[in-house]
């Protein structure tokens, strides 16, 4: 419990700083992070050279320092949330075009958002409310402290963000599915072992994906759009939406899936520094009949 106020104390003088200030202490926690800590070094680097081999170890290692940084401004952007007013959000966080989401509206059909763990997505998730005019609910994964996850939650909430556990994910989405709604999900966590159902090849490895945006939008025929994050500059975010399918019904098995990991694949090539490589997203590993299923697939485009 001390350690809690401890922790909210320090939060709360961080979140009141300016933005100036702030980007100062994400320099000092990048240096630490990086040199000092070295958090979870040997994860990001094996990460980054199997999935981009034909990189130098130069060019890795550029990309290192950006994942840094990118994690270290992820992490004061999101202690300063709990300040953030509506009108700051509204300016730092831009839905680039709306009228997909203006047209589901009309049509009171419900969406899926699927996002990676790319830039900042906290903002993203928080700002949903603000800029569409839909009910607006995500998944979550809920903390081990208590005292921690209420706030948490009371943060991702503040401007109308509604989330649900994902170990309910199914059961809530099946009794409390509310019409004329978005629901975000977040498509590159890795699924527990026992609970791998699907491989595919995702930055040039074997890679298990979870089922969840392709079966709930196929039993509910939703809309799946994968949200682009694009860091304008530090502090301000553009958002793309790639529509996957208006039509989730008629998608044939695992289309969904491919696509909407093909779209977030794209984007980490265009800019990898801003994906957070410090998952242990590739711990698990398929058999060789799968590796070889996997190879022997049809080619198919996968961005939609």
């Amino acid at each position: 419990m001390i350690g809690y106020w401890i922790a909210m104390a320090f939060a709360n003088t961080v979140a009141k700083l300016p933005f100036s200030a702030l980007y100062k202490i994400a320099d000092g926690l990048t240096f630490v992070l990086q040199h000092i800590i070295r958090y979870r070094k040997k994860v990001i680097y094996n990460n980054l050279k199997n999935a981009f081999p034909e990189k130098s170890p130069s060019e890795i290692q550029k990309i290192a320092s950006g994942c840094y940084k990118n994690f270290a401004d992820l992490l004061v952007e999101t202690i300063k949330s709990t300040k953030l007013t509506r009108e700051e959000a509204l300016e730092r966080v831009v839905l680039q075009d709306t009228s997909f989401f203006d047209d589901l509206h009309k049509r009171k059909k419900n969406c899926i958002v699927v996002l990676g763990h790319y830039a900042n997505f906290e903002w993203v998730a928080l700002t949903f409310p603000l800029n569409v005019r839909q009910a607006c609910f995500a998944v979550f994964q809920p903390l081990s402290n208590d005292n921690f996850n209420r706030k948490v939650v009371q943060i991702r909430e503040r401007f109308g963000l509604t989330l649900f556990p994902m170990q309910e994910t199914y059961n809530y989405m099946t009794n409390n599915l509310t019409p004329n709604s978005l629901y975000g999900f977040i498509g590159d966590q890795s699924p527990r072992k026992d609970r791998i159902k699907y491989w595919t090849k995702f930055l040039n490895q074997y890679t298990p994906v979870h089922l969840g945006v392709e079966n709930i939008s196929r039993k509910y025929d939703m809309a799946v759009v994968f949200m682009e994050v694009h860091r304008v500059k530090r502090g301000f975010y553009e958002l793309t939406p790639h529509i996957i399918t208006d039509d989730a019904a008629s998608m044939a098995p695992f289309e969904i899936t491919e696509k909407h990991v093909g779209v977030l694949e794209n984007i980490i090539q265009k800019n990898p520094a801003d994906w957070l490589w410090s998952h242990k997203r590739w711990k698990h590993q398929p058999d060789a009949t799968t590796k070889r299923e996997i190879d022997n697939r049809p080619l198919n485009p996968r961005t939609p």
